[in-house]
């Protein structure tokens, strides 16, 4: 019970001498369960009430004490989030002569470091938050360091344990600042260590959600470089730790948002689709691919998957896949194309391996315009570029003969089974 300075002085070396993880955090929150009041009244205190306290700790009780009285004495958010960022300062500053009992209080406080932002963002511009965020950036950037550069060999004890955590807080806040190419920087240096896929084994179960957030934004960062195989290895790994839970009901949103990328991704590596039982578990997915985007590409009906795609637009913007679902589009075209060639087949018995543009271009014409003439024609140009790109991609055997304006494919097997995505 910390009902004076004194007190709190005395159960913060109690959980330091202990190495108590969670006294530690429960000392070092803003939102503490017991004597919040009391604390954030607490005056400076003397280095004679410090004394029993190690000197890497004496000047972050300061912080606290200081960070409390602005937050909920003095209630000024900027002067708030300041003393957050100066006691986050510190705080690396412990953390960087400590072993991995810290990591606790430091995810906790890391997270409230957060939280203060957001209330504070509410009242400010856009370019102020960018700053502020930045700011919030430097402190995550130096804990993953921190984290990364830990030379214990001893997994119980060293801190790259939680290194997950502060990656993937790093990445979602570049995300944010539209700073891809740093994210990938960060995640470049996990890269050489064996923590870039972590295992369920080898991984503590208070850091396991750390590892799904990490796997699900190092995701993105792999579909960004078009890195395909390697984008559905991490959600799937995602995707076995979210099972792990023993309350499914709990992580099923988090589940949602990862068949949200394997859906398109499994399709277009092996135009496989997700079970129907996946798709009634979870109606959101079913409208947006089974009943709409994937049921279009399978009929090769470009105008419904234009349409489609313009009508989820912003939902795909907001998860970082509408570029990966726009290449499902080269599937609309790969399906009107065979289409096209086995209805060739029943005009010209003698080369039907041989197949006029012309012919493409109507049939390309009439999925995207209809019926409708006050649309553009398709031209012949546009037929010689989605073939193109189809043949480029392996989708198709055979070359274009654009003298002849046609296309000559393979006599056998000129719509190869879908090779694994790279």
């Amino acid at each position: 019970m910390n009902h004076s300075l004194l007190g709190f002085i005395a159960t913060t070396h109690q959980a330091v001498a202990y190495y108590n993880l969670w006294q530690l955090q429960q000392q070092f929150t803003i939102n503490p369960k017991e004597n919040l009041a009391e604390i954030a009244r607490f005056p400076e205190p003397s280095e004679i009430d410090l004394y029993v306290l190690p000197d890497k700790l004496r000047q972050l009780v300061r912080l606290y004490i200081r960070l409390m009285r602005s937050i909920h004495v003095q209630r000024e958010i900027d002067t708030a989030f300041d003393n957050f960022l100066t006691f986050m300062g510190d705080f690396n500053r412990v953390a960087e002569v400590s072993w991995n009992w810290i990591c606790p209080a430091l995810i906790s406080s890391s997270n409230e470091l957060l939280l203060v932002y957001q209330v504070r963002s509410k009242s400010k511009t856009k370019e102020e938050n960018d700053e502020s965020l930045e700011k919030v950036a430097t402190i995550i950037n130096r804990l993953f360091k921190i984290c990364l550069t830990d030379k214990s060999v001893d997994p119980a004890t060293s801190k790259k344990l939680c290194i997950h955590f502060f990656l993937a807080t790093l990445i979602k806040i570049y995300f944010k600042l539209d700073h891809i190419e740093l994210a990938k920087l960060m995640e470049k240096a996990l890269m050489g260590t064996n923590s870039a896929i972590p295992t369920i084994i080898n991984c503590p179960v208070q850091y396991r959600k750390h590892v799904v957030t990490y796997l699900y934004y190092s995701a993105l960062l792999s579909l960004d470089d078009a890195e395909y195989a390697l984008a559905e290895v991490k959600l799937l790994t995602a995707w076995d730790f979210l099972l792990c839970y023993n309350r499914p009901q709990k992580v099923q949103p988090h589940l949602e948002k990862i068949l949200m990328l394997v859906a398109p991704l499994k399709y277009l590596s092996s135009r496989k689709r997700l079970s129907d039982a996946l798709y009634e578990k979870y109606p959101n997915l079913k409208y947006i691919y089974k009943d709409q985007l994937l049921k279009s590409v399978r009929e090769g009906n470009l105008a419904a998957f234009d349409e489609q795609l313009q009508k989820f637009h912003t939902v795909l913007l907001n998860r970082h896949i509408y570029l990966l679902v726009l290449r499902l589009k080269q599937l609309c075209y790969l399906l009107l194309v065979r289409k096209t060639a086995n209805f060739y087949k029943t005009v010209n018995d003698k080369t039907p391996h041989i197949v006029p543009l012309a012919y493409f271009q109507k049939a390309l014409d009439f999925a995207q315009n209809g019926s409708d003439p006050s649309k553009e024609e398709a031209s012949v140009e546009q037929v010689e570029c989605i073939l193109a790109n189809l043949i480029a991609q392996k989708h198709i055997k055979g070359y274009i003969s654009h003298a002849n304006r046609c296309i000559v494919l393979l006599k056998s097997d000129a719509f190869p089974k879908p090779a694994p995505l790279s």
